[in-house]
């Protein structure tokens, strides 16, 4: 564990168990001369999310550590979230001995195996037993685990085999602690992520567009380190100065609302059909495709150019297939091509910054129609939410937005105030699994926020509650319970010959979700009316730690209201 301290590591969360009890003492005996901060959990699925939440936060590897047998198989959810989401953690799972393996031994199964599809890389420790590592054993292993958690930034599993005795004598614990300087464990070491050679020439050579004809940028999901975003941010702004191309952001992207060329309602544009839309346009396309079916059936229909750029991942990243992929990131793709400011001014003349201007009337025609519309008043809505909640909530707090509908209703309503705040969300498998443990794992790296959440994600992640028993984690869980599934009703309308939709599909549950947060001693609040949820809001932030507000909604009514406030837009710009 010291090992991986000197190298960066921060955050570890700890499992129970009694094989991998030696390395528990490490970790206890660091977080005691304040080396590292270490978490504890009883349930391994929702502990590794914790994690991927912290290394979320952060950007540098948490470390995961587990027992052996069946505590492996639950990494496996988080492990797929943090492939896809190109998020740093490192799994350390105590094993049997070799001698002990294939042979019928109590708790040893193939756990090396386990992970081995979505990680980075899957190390082991010597078969016979950690006690055989030397200290350039050591230093190797954790090297390579940590270099190959951060040049592609994913998982990397080290699992680790353990000889008895599992626990050292109370003298022998001593002899190694006293060998060992405090002040040698405090010291500080950089944080620099290593460039892999193997990975930059898996990335190709980039194609040219044209900054002189029109075009539209489209930012989705951000997949790339903090400390980066800062450059991405610059390189925006520059092309748009250079070409005035309009851009259409996902709530996630990171960019900031003041980031001039910012067409808001986007997503409420293509689904009306707007006439703007179907020209030819360059599609400059920064990370993965933002949760929108209407902006992917215009992008499969759209016959221009597109150039996808993504922040150091060279998997193929166009389900659509139309998109020429360059994966250095958007900032080294800039500098590159040596445009210069002089080339053009597109934005002020000619189609190019027309395009603009019409985008932008109709943007404004669509604030003015929720404006109107949508008040903020009477009982609560899910597209009233979307558009209301990045409003009353503090820009200083962050927001987390699950996945299934609340994401695409923010992606829809809540226009550019979204990106008045630090959004995130956890779009690499899309899955409710884990939601409230990466939450919490956020929020005690960053202050605090708040997560917007489905009942279905809710109830999927109830374990995570026990975190804030000792932890109290910053974090408002606005609970949006539409008994059930609410987005079933929306993928589709089409009628079954057999069975009863809400049983296969929404699965409503008898759960009170306030009785059981408070078997919890969490605070919760009910919110009836539009009308109170700024003053819950209020309330909830100034809790020390964590605070349910629960909002009752109705998913088919909310279904209707979808489709008339579209049928209403596309009669107010078309």
């Amino acid at each position: 564990m010291k090992a991986f301290k000197d190298k960066g590591l921060e955050n570890v969360v700890l499992c129970p168990g009694s094989r991998s009890a030696p390395i528990a003492l490490a970790a206890g005996g660091l977080a005691q001369f304040s080396a590292l901060k270490l978490y504890t959990a009883i349930d391994e699925r929702s502990a590794a999310f914790l994690a991927l939440g912290l290394s979320s936060a952060s950007g540098k590897a948490t470390i995961l550590i587990t027992t052996s047998g069946t505590a492996v198989g639950n990494l496996l959810p988080a492990a797929i979230e943090a492939d896809f989401s190109c998020l740093p953690i490192i799994f350390i799972t105590a094993d049997r001995p070799s001698r002990l393996k294939k042979c019928g031994a109590n708790q040893t199964v193939n756990q090396e195996d386990f992970l081995k599809s979505v990680t980075r890389s899957a190390l082991s420790g010597p078969g016979e037993g950690l006690h055989l590592f030397s200290f350039e054993t050591v230093d190797s292993i954790t090297s390579k685990a940590w270099d190959l958690a951060h040049e592609l930034p994913g998982p990397v599993h080290l699992n680790l085999p353990i000889e008895e005795p599992l626990y050292p004598s109370i003298s022998e614990q001593r002899e190694v602690w006293d060998g060992w300087e405090p002040d040698g464990f405090n010291k500080i070491t950089s944080f620099v992520k290593p460039v892999s050679k193997d990975l930059c020439s898996l990335s190709q050579e980039s194609i040219e567009l044209d900054v002189s004809s029109p075009g539209i940028v489209l930012v989705g999901p951000w997949r790339g380190s903090p400390e980066k975003i800062i450059g991405f941010r610059k390189a925006l702004s520059s092309w748009y100065e250079l070409t005035g191309w309009p851009i259409f952001a996902d709530p996630l992207s990171g960019i900031s609302v003041d980031q001039p060329g910012i067409i808001g309602h986007w997503e409420l544009i293509i689904s009306s059909g707007s006439e703007l839309l179907k020209n030819k346009f360059q599609i400059l396309r920064l990370g993965p495709l933002p949760s929108s079916r209407a902006l992917e059936k215009w992008l499969t229909t759209s016959s221009g150019q597109h150039l996808l750029i993504t922040e150091g991942d060279p998997r193929p990243l166009d389900p659509l297939k139309k998109a020429f992929q360059y994966s250095k990131g958007f900032e080294t793709w800039y500098q590159q091509s040596n445009f210069s400011p002089s080339l053009n001014r597109g934005y002020s003349q000619g189609i190019v910054g027309e395009l603009y201007k019409l985008l932008l009337r109709d943007n404004k025609i669509i604030d003015k129609w929720f404006s109107n519309n949508i008040e903020l008043k009477g009982p609560v809505t899910e597209p009233a939410l979307a558009y209301w909640l990045p409003r009353l909530i503090p820009p200083n707090v962050a927001v987390m937005i699950s996945a299934s509908s609340p994401i695409r209703d923010w992606t829809s309503y809540s226009g550019e105030k979204a990106l008045s705040h630090r959004c995130i969300g956890f779009r690499g498998a899309s899955g409710i699994d884990g939601t409230l443990s990466l939450a919490m794992g956020l929020s005690l790296k960053l202050g605090p926020m708040v997560l917007v959440c489905g009942d279905l994600a809710f109830l999927h992640d109830t374990n995570a509650w026990l975190f804030a028993q000792s932890n109290q984690p910053p974090l408002v869980v606005l609970l949006i319970d539409n008994e059930g599934g609410g987005i079933f009703s929306q993928v589709s309308n089409q009628e079954i010959c057999k069975g009863e939709f809400r049983h296969l599909f929404a699965m409503p549950q008898l759960v009170n979700p306030i009785d059981l947060v408070t078997a919890y001693k969490i605070p919760s609040k009910d919110v009836l009316y539009l009308e109170e949820l700024e003053s819950n809001i209020n309330w909830a932030l100034s809790k020390t730690g964590p605070v349910v507000l629960h909002v009752s909604t109705n998913s088919y009514k909310d279904t209707f209201l979808r489709n008339n406030i579209l049928d209403s837009i596309k009669r107010s710009i078309n």
